[in-house]
């Protein structure tokens, strides 16, 4: 701990949660404080803080997550709304068949 405060209490972990998502934010710290209704001078003390201790903010890595394949990229074209409530959504290039099973199952339910 440095002479100007703890970076260890419950206020100096939530600032440091907060200067990391300044930091993932891309925002200037001054735009970052407006948006967020925290004072500018509070980030920057709080900044001060963390690298007098020597416990600079958090640095930030970015991970490129793939999309996977099972997740359908058309969207919807036609939603289907039975008289029970029920709502079935088409996607293009459905088949037929299965769509009629569908269909055949939900009237018999309902």
């Amino acid at each position: 701990m440095g002479s100007m405060g703890s970076t260890s209490s419950a206020r100096a972990q939530e600032m440091r949660r907060v200067l990391a998502l300044w930091q993932r934010s891309g925002l200037r710290l001054r735009e970052f404080s407006e948006q967020r209704g925290i004072a500018l001078s509070t980030l920057r003390w709080w900044r001060r803080v963390f690298r007098a201790a020597g416990a600079a903010t958090p640095t930030v890595e970015f991970t490129e997550v793939p999309t996977p394949v099972s997740v359908p990229r058309s969207p919807a074209v036609l939603e289907i709304v039975l008289a029970s409530g029920h709502l079935i959504r088409v996607p293009a290039g459905a088949d037929r068949a299965t769509l009629q099973q569908v269909l055949a199952a939900l009237q018999t339910r309902c």
